[in-house]
């Protein structure tokens, strides 16, 4: 069973892809329904078996796998009568969301301190 942390939200998602693909590529209402499409195609899976993918699906894939956000693994199983057999996945990478979720994590970090820092002058000023 997946951990709470491992399930890919959608909110995160998005937010990756917003942070990857850039405003001349794709406004927001574009990102978001990509998002949508990538959640749709992988349901709770971190992958999907490349047969079930239409030719346009595949175009997308190849995009996203251009920009980073996907990998393309194989797996080569053989057969009963001897004969190799090749099985093509999509897989999400995950390290993505590990960077992602340090680089908030920095961020948050930083808006506290330039918080702190700002009452700081506040109450200096005030004196």
């Amino acid at each position: 069973m997946k951990e709470e942390s491992d399930i890919i939200r959608r909110d995160t998602l998005f937010k990756l892809l917003r942070s990857i693909l850039s405003k001349e590529e794709m406004d927001d209402s574009d990102v978001s329904e990509l998002t949508e499409y990538i959640l749709k195609i992988f349901g709770f899976d971190d992958f999907v078996v490349d047969n079930m993918l239409t030719p346009v699906d595949r175009d997308i894939f190849y995009y996203l796998e251009s920009k980073g956000i996907f990998k393309m693994e194989e797996e080569e199983v053989t057969l009963y009568k001897g004969k190799p057999w090749r099985i093509h996945y999509w897989v999400f990478r995950r390290d993505l969301f590990k960077k992602s979720s340090k680089i908030k994590e920095v961020k948050e970090d930083e808006d506290l301190k330039d918080m702190y820092e700002k009452i700081f002058k506040d109450m200096e000023n005030k004196d």
